[in-house]
């Protein structure tokens, strides 16, 4: 059998993608409803590393259904997100007029990115789960790093990848894969995500295709692509419940009991 290439991976996440927006509009984790009202749907890590946004033209990429957008539009920043899911860009669009909110929406494979968007911003800005639907990290650090003013920075905020490779096994993290063999991920699906386990929303049989990158990688990527790193952080608590084991922390974040690995990392690079 022929294996498939990342351009056909791709294609089929963005099949997927579609597939979730829709179910997104009754997950926990988005939690639509509670946005419209007036929520900031930034997670606390994602907060503290932007900073303040007012009056700051940004770039969200891979921004799913615009919440985190559309938040920072609320926060006072000239907003564009982009996504690989017309149906997410679609709803994220359908946010924006419903709520006044002034952002601009744009479809496209993150990789033919500059081919429908011109221009440069004063951040550039893409938050949980994105980076390990890349197949090409130097790639993305590329086209990232061409929408960032000089003087401008891009931020990360990510699922530490150090998590990925545990499963929780009678209430034990249990060491279950190796980040540097099978970096290639595939996962057939028939629920997409909430904050509980026990939420996660009914969504069609779909295929997923990731790929698992280091720290490391992700930084090297930054540097070649003529970004200089002002820092990197690490914490113990994630935006989900991603394992089992994981408890709520009271604000608004998860935890591993006893913090024993980190579960997210944060990295701003300025050009």
């Amino acid at each position: 059998m022929t294996s498939m290439s990342d351009l056909e991976k791709i294609s089929a996440n963005q099949e997927g993608f579609n597939l979730r927006a829709r179910a997104h509009l009754q997950s926990s984790y988005y939690d639509v409803e509670r946005f419209k009202q007036g929520h900031n749907m930034l997670r606390k890590l994602e907060q503290e590393e932007l900073g303040d946004v007012r009056g700051r033209s940004l770039l969200e990429l891979q921004c799913h259904i615009g919440v985190n957008s559309l938040s920072l539009a609320r926060m006072g920043a000239q907003v564009t997100g982009t996504d690989i899911s017309d149906e997410a860009i679609d709803i994220a669009t359908g946010l924006a007029g419903e709520l006044g909110l002034d952002a601009k929406f744009v479809q496209a494979n993150l990789y033919d990115l500059p081919k429908v968007l011109d221009g440069e911003f004063d951040m550039v800005f893409t938050g949980y789960g994105t980076l390990s639907f890349l197949p090409d990290i130097h790639g993305w650090a590329q086209v990232a790093a061409g929408y960032v003013k000089p003087g401008g920075t891009l931020t990360i905020v990510e699922i530490h990848p150090i998590l990925t490779l545990f499963d929780s096994v009678d209430g034990e993290l249990r060491v279950a894969r190796s980040l540097f063999e099978s970096r290639d991920v595939h996962h057939e699906m028939s629920k997409s995500y909430a904050d509980r386990i026990e939420d996660e929303v009914p969504v069609e049989t779909h295929s997923i295709y990731g790929w698992r990158w280091t720290v490391e990688e992700v930084v090297n990527a930054l540097v070649d692509a003529g970004l200089t790193i002002e820092h990197l952080r690490e914490v113990p608590y994630d935006a989900r419940q991603r394992l089992p084991l994981m408890v709520p922390d009271g604000d608004h974040n998860w935890r591993i009991p006893g913090d024993p690995i980190p579960l997210s990392f944060a990295c701003v690079a300025r050009r």
